[in-house]
């Protein structure tokens, strides 16, 4: 019984044509207008930094910390990191469907989501990087803010676009992602050969303001519904009570089919991305330079790549009603990706790598958001369900970044990358029995 009434719930979630949502929020239901562009520069705009980062902490690490030193640094400051995005993606998707104020439920927290993140890379360009707590804080401040945006603005998604939309809306996400990360190699280089491998901490000071830009736009061109009056015609309590009365696990196992499927690709993907600076510098030998370089060109394959293949994506699942088979192939595109590290330690291996794993990442993303979407089991908590399942991205680097510098250090690159494509494998069978997305 409580399985159908998820499935009606889910049937009918975002698909009604009204042009307005419950709280009275304009919603797009014929085309996604302005609003896929808006989506597309939003994604770009905090994975650029995001991406930097990562590879301008870990180079620093690789600068002033030996080898083995340089790689358990890596590895805490990626688990704390994500530990404690994990925790605030779930943590503002609850309070963000219970938010009740002038701004509305998700823009309070993108505001100070995105403040934040900003104070974080700010931070990281300040810190001593022999001092690796002091990293270790501003990195997680980083996370918290990073996450508490993301929980606020996935949000957005159902609650303002149709279900016929969904998958040319996840492209728009999926293309911005793999982009951003793209163009955060790129900016990397530029950094390097700006400030140098000494100085490249001073390489944050530049990262933020786009951040702050967007959410500031975000904010002005949907606005939120004012949800002060409402907080008083439904009569709600304390939030603490009302934590301890509506916050629940879902129920559903379509839900943690799509949860535990999404994990695991992810963390086949997160294991080989989190220890890029490690393979470059250590098990191709390069120089940090001559590494960003590296990971420059692999860039512009990967924007090229990825760009085809997430608006290719998204439209053809949208135009067929099908999610899981696109999945399938796409992320067997990753494995075969995957399979050409473990063959050859050449460079143009790394190239044909990327190529694959951008084919394979840009077309997930795309599709990978809208079966979200829709294997969520009701409109009550949109944010809280929508965090939770994000917390596969947190969690994922969680268990990469320690699994990844225990690989490498115990049993070797090699055994790392067949470990990715088993995980990406496993995530394929797991999505096959979900009933509620075809």
């Amino acid at each position: 019984m409580q399985e159908e009434t998820a499935e009606v719930a889910a049937s009918n979630f975002s698909a009604d044509s009204s042009p307005f949502n419950d709280f009275g929020e304009r919603r797009f239901v014929n085309k996604l207008s302005w609003f896929g562009p808006l989506n597309l520069v939003t994604i770009l705009a905090f994975t650029i930094p995001t991406a930097a980062a990562a590879s301008l902490f870990s180079f620093m690490y690789t600068v002033v910390l030996p080898e083995s030193a340089a790689n358990t640094a890596i590895g805490l400051t990626n688990v704390s990191g994500a530990m404690t995005g994990a925790v605030f993606a779930v943590l503002i998707g609850f309070l963000s469907d219970r938010t009740r104020s002038r701004l509305g439920r998700r823009n309070p927290w993108i505001l100070t989501g995105t403040a934040l993140s900003a104070l974080g890379l700010l931070g990281l360009g300040a810190v001593s990087y022999s001092a690796v707590w002091a990293v270790i804080i501003f990195f997680c401040l980083f996370q918290a803010g990073l996450n508490m945006f993301y929980a606020a603005y996935t949000a957005l998604l159902p609650d303002r676009v149709h279900s016929s939309l969904l998958g040319r809306a996840s492209a728009y996400s999926g293309f911005g992602s793999l982009a951003g990360t793209a163009l955060g190699s790129i900016l990397t280089q530029l950094l390097v050969s700006v400030f140098g491998a000494e100085n490249l901490k001073d390489g944050f000071y530049t990262l933020p303001w786009l951040m702050i830009i967007i959410s500031i736009v975000i904010v002005i061109v949907l606005p939120g519904a004012d949800m002060r009056k409402k907080k008083a015609v439904e009569g709600q309590g304390d939030i603490g009570e009302e934590a301890k009365s509506k916050f629940r696990i879902p129920r559903d196992r379509d839900f943690w089919l799509a949860y535990f499927g999404r994990f695991s690709i992810v963390l086949g993907i997160m294991l080989i991305l989190q220890t890029a600076t490690q393979i470059l510098r250590y098990h191709y030998g390069l120089t940090v330079a001559q590494a960003a370089g590296v990971g420059a060109i692999a860039g512009l394959l990967m924007a090229g790549a990825g760009a085809v293949s997430s608006l290719l994506a998204g439209f053809i699942s949208d135009k067929i009603g099908k999610r899981k088979p696109l999945i399938a192939v796409t992320v067997g595109l990753f494995i075969i990706g995957t399979l050409l590290l473990i063959f050859s330690k050449n460079i143009t291996m790394y190239y044909a790598y990327t190529v694959f794993a951008a084919l394979s990442y840009g077309s997930f993303q795309a599709i990978d958001q809208a079966l979200m979407v829709e294997v969520l089991p009701d409109k009550e908590h949109v944010a809280q369900d929508m965090g939770m399942l994000g917390t596969t991205n947190t969690l994922t680097g969680v268990v990469a970044g320690g699994l990844g510098a225990l690989l490498i250090a115990v049993l070797g690159y090699e055994t790392m990358f067949l470990l990715a494509a088993v995980l990406a494998f496993v995530g394929i069978l797991i999505f096959i029995p979900i009933r509620r997305v075809k």
